[in-house]
């Protein structure tokens, strides 16, 4: 029978120098669907309970989908699955460029990597010919420079990189896909540094089958009509993902200097709108990507001018821009050059940057050890490539913000911005009370990608905005619903129904499922992700909660002034999640539930 899944995993061991195919079990293909899914049934078979995330018997798992490489759209998106050296917990990175295809035309559903080299070592793949050669030449170079010596002579060949700080393991360093994409939070990159693995590259020659080609096209067609239809595409497609910080920061929510404001004076100045017009160039696509959201953009004048880069998106804006009281889009996009280049996650980033800012501005870190202040670019700059090297205070900003905190002591817990040691990205949850519940409950620390309330709250559509009521099940069904969507791996700036989603999956896979099998899967993701994250850390209650800031002090100004989620009304939003979810007042699933989901 044919199918869109190869059933076939590649397992390098770089201990031994050795590879093998894993055959994938047919009803974890059916019940974790690819991705995410997947990659949380491997971590959690696999990985012995209480594994350093930074020792070689971590995991790193390269996972494609079951529509990669097939001719739905936004279909070259790929996961990587790891434990967090960020959090300890389960973490799964998503990223796009064109490396997840050829992983896929090579043969495989992913690739795992387990052991730690000797020295530095790219790994090679073409087909069946798997190497692993030194890459001592390439240690201590950025991405942009290792890209550039990798694809010299063949240059569509799809890479995964780390640059200095996957090398020296900064607890949110990033995996740079094809030099432009980043699978960027919970710290894969770190996790790659560990392994002394510098580089993957990939080169297929296969192809992809389709069960039901006749009726998946069929499908497709009513996919790119929908596709044709959306009013929302045109504006994603001119102006990418920045499109939303006016409208962010008109609503009071746009983090700014740490997170003390919600409204940021100069937000007109590093809106998508002065990114368009001051440092764009050109559109750009990842693989069979209609939408085309990239922004190529090259810095036109000033200290920075002929930066080139694809970027920023919205999270850098706010994190590197508002949040640290940047006021420019070329200063930004500087930053974001250089963050990229480095190889580290922009949010987690700006939160920490943001961080020692208010702590130098604070007296907390001693002036000369840290003189910085919000708005001071070249200090910035400075400061990331010390967080990268692990040099003066860098080194302790390159634990993230939680540990950081813990070192400093006193009183900058309350101010230290993130949920289980990730930090919190670019919406405020004081003005959007549905981010504080999914902040709180995501599966790798604050998220915005497992349920996204922003646009429904603002709009009015769950009723009074700033009310808590109705906002714990409709999270709970946005997780469930993009834990399977995050699975099949699409992008989540596809407009595509659960309906046709779960068609595609059924004619490509031959699988005979159901909308209900979908979003039962997204659920059974959701609760084997939870029961891992309570076997490594042993969550409570107490965990699920947000920063001391965010409860505690209110806006200052702007639409939201003066709102805060209050821990009753966390509380309160807990009570109904964990009900909706079938766990106990502590969050632990209940064995009915795991029945039901067949996890028992």
């Amino acid at each position: 029978m044919d199918s869109c899944y190869k059933g076939k995993l590649l397992e390098i061991n770089l201990t031994k120098g050795s590879h093998n195919i894993v055959e994938l079990d047919r009803d974890d293909l059916r019940n974790y669907i690819g991705g995410k899914g997947l990659g949380a049934k491997l971590l959690y078979d696999w990985l012995e309970k209480g594994t350093d995330p930074l020792s070689p018997d971590n995991l790193l798992i390269f996972l494609t989908g079951p529509l990669t490489d097939t001719k739905a759209p936004t279909s070259g998106r790929g996961t990587i699955v790891t434990k967090s050296p960020a959090t300890g917990l389960f973490n799964d990175s998503h990223f796009g460029g064109f490396l997840a295809t050829e992983i896929k035309r090579a043969g495989y559903d992913g690739i795992l990597f387990k052991g730690k080299a000797e020295h530095p070592v790219m790994v090679h793949v073409r087909d069946k010919d798997i190497t692993i050669e030194d890459a001592s030449h390439l240690w201590g170079k950025r991405n942009h420079q290792v890209f550039q010596e990798l694809t010299k002579e063949k240059p569509k060949l799809r890479t995964a990189t780390i640059g200095p700080a996957g090398e020296n393991m900064v607890k949110f360093a990033c995996v740079t896909i094809d030099q432009h994409r980043h699978a960027g939070r919970g710290g894969s990159g770190a996790v790659m540094g560990s392994k002394n693995l510098k580089a993957l590259t990939v080169k297929g020659t296969g192809s992809t089958g389709i069960h039901d080609e006749e009726h998946f096209n069929e499908v497709l067609a009513e996919v790119r009509k929908d596709l044709a239809a959306n009013e929302f595409v045109p504006i994603r497609r001119k102006y990418g993902t920045p499109i939303w910080v006016k409208p962010v920061n008109a609503a009071g929510i746009l983090p700014t200097r740490n997170f003390r404001e919600g409204e940021f004076e100069h937000a007109e100045d590093i809106s998508g709108e002065a990114l368009h017009e001051r440092i764009w160039t050109k559109n750009g696509a990842c693989y069979n990507c209609p939408i085309a959201c990239w922004n190529h953009s090259r810095i036109r004048q000033g200290e920075y001018k002929d930066t080139v880069l694809v970027g920023p998106e919205y999270e850098t804006i706010a994190l590197m821009g508002s949040n640290c009281g940047i006021a420019s889009i070329e200063e930004i996009a500087k930053l974001c050059s250089e963050c990229n280049d480095l190889g580290m996650d922009t949010i987690s980033t700006g939160v920490a940057i943001s961080f020692a800012m208010e702590c130098s501005e604070l007296g907390i870190i001693p002036k000369d050890l840290l003189d910085i202040r919000f708005g001071n670019t070249d200090k910035v700059i400075k400061l990331m490539d010390d967080i990268a090297h692990r040099q003066g205070i860098g080194n302790m900003l390159a634990e993230g913000t939680k540990r950081a905190a813990e070192q400093l002591g006193g009183d900058t817990h309350k101010f230290a911005i993130h949920v289980k040691g990730l930090e919190v990205p670019g919406y405020d949850p004081r003005g959007v009370p549905g981010m504080a519940i999914a902040y709180a409950t995501s599966d790798r620390g604050a998220c915005h990608q497992r349920a996204w309330t922003v646009k429904a709250e603002l709009n009015g559509d769950l009723g009074d905005r700033f009310s808590k009521d109705g906002r714990a099940v409709f999270v709970k069904d946005i997780q469930d619903e993009r834990a399977a969507f995050f699975s099949m791996v699409l992008c989540d700036f596809l407009p595509i129904s659960e309906k046709n989603t779960t068609a595609l999956w059924a004619h490509a896979s031959g699988f005979d499922v159901s909308k209900e099998d979908y979003l039962q899967a997204g659920e059974r993701i959701w609760n084997i992700i939870r029961l891992f994250n309570l076997r490594e850390v042993g969550l409570t209650r107490a965990d699920d909660t947000l920063p001391d800031r965010l409860l505690n002090q209110p806006l200052p100004s702007g639409e939201a002034e003066g709102k805060t989620v209050t821990s009753e009304m966390l509380d309160s939003m807990l009570d109904e999640y964990y009900l909706s979810r079938g766990w106990d007042a502590q969050g632990i699933p209940g064995e009915e539930k795991l029945t039901e989901l067949g996890l028992q």
